[in-house]
């Protein structure tokens, strides 16, 4: 069976999944705590497209001769999530009023971790194998 970078980006999936799951789950008592659900929802699948692309992106600079170009989209992957985690939290404060849930917050942190992590055991698995071949 032929592996595509999509396919060796799957695991991701599963975490994604149960987060949202765990959050739907615990909607009541993660509320009563003060979190806020919405934003922990939202922050998951924003956190998971950002992995998704950011993966993309790095399999491409793999796959090419130079490693330039590996460089090049690893910076380019990073910025990316820097910007649009930083946008996305702008407009949040701006959208509360300055009122941030600091709850959630850390908790978009632990995730982010989580998909980071899960990334760079995947791309570390690709390069492990294209080294070997």
């Amino acid at each position: 069976m032929i592996e595509t970078p999509s396919r060796k980006f799957l695991p991701v999936a599963v975490p994604c999944l149960i987060i949202m799951i765990l959050i739907a789950a615990f909607k009541r008592p993660l509320a009563s705590f003060g979190f806020d659900i919405n934003f922990l929802l939202f922050a998951n699948l924003l956190l998971y497209l950002l992995s998704y692309f950011s993966f993309m992106i790095q399999i491409r600079g793999i796959s090419s001769k130079s490693s330039h170009a590996f460089v090049r989209g690893l910076y380019y992957s990073l910025l990316l999530k820097m910007v649009v985690i930083i946008g996305a939290l702008f407009i949040y404060i701006y959208a509360f009023g300055g009122i941030v849930n600091t709850p959630a917050l850390f908790t978009a942190m632990v995730i982010y971790l989580i998909y980071t992590s899960i990334e760079v055991i995947q791309l570390m698995k690709i390069v492990r194998k294209k080294n070997d071949a």
